[in-house]
Order: structure tokens, then C-alpha cells, then sequence
């Protein structure tokens, strides 16, 4: 949803920041969650103050790759799996808040269950597809956005991103380590944030619908929905392969998306996905999250 290609290309050129070239993770490397202590008590369609989804975190902050999914601190992957369906799990602390009438803290979550994709890319091939592919991406953003870019006095959408503070929150960690996981571990997560600064939003690309960041209803349907974007557009791979190629914005129908394969693929429930936003409630007496016990 947060990756749409414009009609008209714009005039205007808008300047990138240079792409680092990530490592390739480690195949297969996945990490054990922190167990969640047996006293809470968890709520789902947890609706947190617009607030909490601005929380700034530094892209430096630790992830999953660095620190072994040390989960419970907001902004901090916790990645496991594959379960016995096949998915792999990403868990990411949002807030702490306070659950009324009750008077009790809570914890807030998302939690994304995915189901691996196989890319059929060579490792020796991977470095130089994923420059390919953040090429042509930073080109439809030129071409889509400049103009807006201009107008709000950015020089790029991570700029903005950033200025905004979605980038490197705790939904946009979420949202690229799911895409990391979709990828099998392939693509890290670092990589994803830098490709889609607004990734896992709904809305197009800066331009945001109600609802359509977290915790809204809108952002849960764009956590799968841009990430299956980004692959199908850009590397040709998942069920919207077939955006691979389309040169001509009309043929992407809604939402971005090729006829027959309408936003409804998403809002319905993809087999693929499964997106909660959460709230636990810590009770009275019970022991905080082992890593900062």
C-alpha cells in the first residue's frame, strides 16, 4: 500500500542516500524468544494513542541480527520459528500503557506470523539483485514522488521518514523484519526499512490513510501487503509476481494491484499472513520480561 507508481513521472529529480550493501545473513538462522511470564492476560485490537506509533528508534537500535531476539523493549525483533505450519514468527514491543478502568500497566505487540518464500536467488547472485532492485525502486520513487518531496522539503523518503518518525519505529521493525522473514532470512531487515520507508503503512507512499498506520486496522493489511508489493514488483517472486515488468500504472489496478488480485486478497486474510496487534496485561506481583529482570 505504501508503494505506488505514478502515471505522470515527475519533472523534478530528487537525490537518494547512498545504499550500504548489506551482508547476507546467515541461512536458517533463527532466534528463541524470551518465554512471556504465565500471569498475563492477552487483548487483542489493542488501539494505542496515535503517539505511540511516533516512538523514534534509531536504526543503530539493536535487532534481531545483533543481539539474539532479545524481545520486551520496544523496537526489539524477536524472531522464531518455522512452526509447525511452515511460518516464521516476528514479535515486536510496542508501548507501555495503562489499561482503564483497571489501572493496570500493559504491554502493547505486534506480532506478524509469515509463511517463507523461496526467491530462487543465488547467494553469489543476492548483493547484486538487491542493488538492481533498490535501484529501480529509488527510480519509481523519483518519478512518483518528487514533486511532493519538493513541495515538503525532502530530499528522499527516508528523509522523511525519518523526519516524520515512523522510520525505525517499533511498527517499522516489524514490518521489515517480516519482510526479512518472508524472504527466509535472506534479505535482512536493515535492508527492507532503507527500501520502503514507509513500509507497512497504508496509504500511498508519505500520504497516509486514516487507520492506516499503526495501531489502525488499515496497517495490519499493509504489513502483508507491501511486503508481497516490494517482492512481486521487484524481484518477481510471491503472488503478486506478476507486477514484475508492468510498465504502465493502469494495469496495477487497485491499490497497486494487477486485476483479479485486489486489496480484498489482503483484507480477507492471506494464507501466507497472519497480523495481530496486541495488549497483555502485567498483573500485579508478576515478574518483568527476563531480559530486564
Amino acid at each position: 500500500m505504501s508503494s505506488k507508481i505514478s502515471r505522470n513521472p515527475s519533472p523534478q529529480s530528487i537525490s537518494t542516500p547512498s545504499e550500504p550493501k548489506p551482508t547476507a545473513p546467515e541461512k536458517n538462522t533463527v532466534t528463541v524468544a524470551a518465554s512471556t511470564p504465565k500471569a498475563l492476560l492477552s487483548t487483542d485490537g489493542f488501539d494505542a494513542p496515535k503517539s505511540a506509533s511516533r516512538q523514534t528508534v534509531s536504526l543503530d537500535t539493536p535487532t534481531r541480527q545483533q543481539v539474539g531476539g532479545t524481545g520486551g523493549t520496544p523496537g526489539v525483533a524477536t524472531v522464531t520459528g518455522p512452526g509447525e505450519d511452515g511460518k516464521m514468527t516476528v514479535r515486536v514491543e510496542t508501548n507501555l500503557h495503562t489499561v482503564y478502568p483497571l489501572g493496570l500497566p500493559a504491554r502493547g505487540y505486534i506480532e506478524i506470523r509469515v509463511t517463507p518464500l523461496n526467491l530462487n536467488i543465488a547467494p553469489e547472485n543476492l548483493q547484486a539483485e538487491m542493488d538492481r532492485a533498490m535501484a529501480e525502486k529509488q527510480t519509481d520513487d523519483a518519478n512518483t514522488y518528487g514533486a511532493d518531496l519538493a513541495a515538503h522539503g525532502h530530499a528522499s523518503l527516508e528523509e522523511w521518514s525519518r523526519d516524520s518518525g515512523y522510520y525505525g519505529s517499533p511498527s517499522h521493525i516489524a514490518w521489515a523484519e517480516a519482510a526479512s522473514a518472508r524472504t527466509g532470512g535472506q534479505i535482512p531487515a536493515e535492508y527492507w526499512m532503507r527500501f520502503d520507508p514507509f513500509g507497512g503503512t497504508a496509504g500511498n507512499g508519505p500520504n497516509i490513510l486514516p487507520s492506516g498506520e499503526y495501531p489502525g486496522a488499515l496497517s495490519r493489511i499493509a504489513m502483508a501487503h507491501d511486503t508481497d508489493w516490494d517482492l512481486g514488483r521487484y524481484f518477481g517472486a510471491g503472488p503478486l509476481a506478476s507486477l514484475r515488468g508492468q510498465p504502465h500504472p493502469e494495469n496495477l489496478g487497485t491499490v497497486g494491484l494487477v486485476p483479479g488480485q485486489g486489496v480484498d486478497l489482503y483484507s480477507l486474510g492471506h494464507a501466507d499472513w497472519q497480523v495481530t496487534y496486541g495488549s497483555e496485561v502485567i498483573l500485579p506481583g508478576s515478574p518483568p520480561p527476563s531480559q530486564i529482570a
